[in-house]
């Protein structure tokens, strides 16, 4: 995403990144938490899990404030080490019940998709998605 140089645009863009996009999704009430884990080093299939959570998971958690959304990274000393480590998203309901998904080597877009299917969301209507604009000049 290229942002604008000029300060009150770029802010706006930033804005407008987290509250509309794919990730505008509604939560089921039966989903109580959401927690991503992967590794600090992006090679060996953690690049998707990270840019899902730079990217997408800000947008969910603007849709939903009342779901605590987690995010675990882990380093890995060794390269032993590093390629144990998994990368997942995992799920919570209500009802006690938790599914996960091994979201390693998976692009951000599909693991968006994974978390709608498992947790049956919704989108949010476009219309419904708050649009940030500068006043115009004749408002001073």
């Amino acid at each position: 995403m290229s942002l604008p140089s000029a300060r009150i645009p770029r802010q706006l863009a930033r804005l407008n990144a987290i509250a509309r996009g794919p990730g505008a999704i509604k939560l089921p009430a039966n989903v109580k938490s959401i927690n991503l884990s992967f590794k600090f080093q992006n090679k060996d299939g953690h690049m998707g899990p990270r840019k899902f959570w730079q990217q997408n998971l800000p947008q969910v958690q603007f849709h939903n404030p009342t779901t605590p959304i987690s995010v675990s990274r882990k380093f890995a000393a060794t390269a032993e080490e590093a390629g144990k480590i998994p990368a997942l998203l995992s799920i919570t309901y209500t009802d006690g019940s938790e599914k996960s998904i091994n979201v390693k080597h998976k692009h951000s877009d599909e693991i968006l998709q994974d978390l709608i299917r498992l947790t049956e969301a919704t989108p949010v209507p476009i219309e419904e998605q708050p649009l940030l604009t500068r006043p115009s000049a004749d408002l001073y």
